[in-house]
């Protein structure tokens, strides 16, 4: 009987084990000015569950390293491991980009669109 319940209470713990959040395991490996107007975003879902809607947040900056403007991209329905490489535009507004960082990946799209404070 003993042994059963320990059987159960360890099977219980293993249930119990959180998958990972979705930006601890959302890879976005590049961001590449493609022109002017667009850039590359190489990226993989290295979740080991598919993903409803993740969003990114990008910073564009210029030579000297200032913001010239920002994006958000989405996906959805994500599968685990999948990855792809995807052109995307820029905003108008950062016409003089040089540079492009990740600034946040979330699920929320509130706080993706900065309704929400961080988390």
């Amino acid at each position: 009987m003993k042994r059963l319940l320990l059987l159960a209470f360890l099977g219980a713990g293993m249930g119990l084990a959180a998958d990972p959040a979705v930006a601890q395991c959302f890879k976005v490996n590049a961001l590449l000015k493609m022109d002017g107007d667009h850039y590359w975003a190489d990226w993989k879902n290295a979740c080991p569950y598919t993903i409803d809607s993740v969003y990114v947040n990008v910073e564009f900056s210029d030579r000297g390293g200032k913001s010239v403007g920002n994006g958000l991209w989405a996906l959805h329905l994500v599968g685990p491991g999948l990855a792809r490489v995807i052109r995307l535009s820029a905003p108008v507004t950062s016409a003089a980009f040089e540079r492009i960082h990740v600034r946040k990946i979330t699920t929320d799209l509130e706080q993706a669109l900065g309704l929400l404070p961080g988390r």
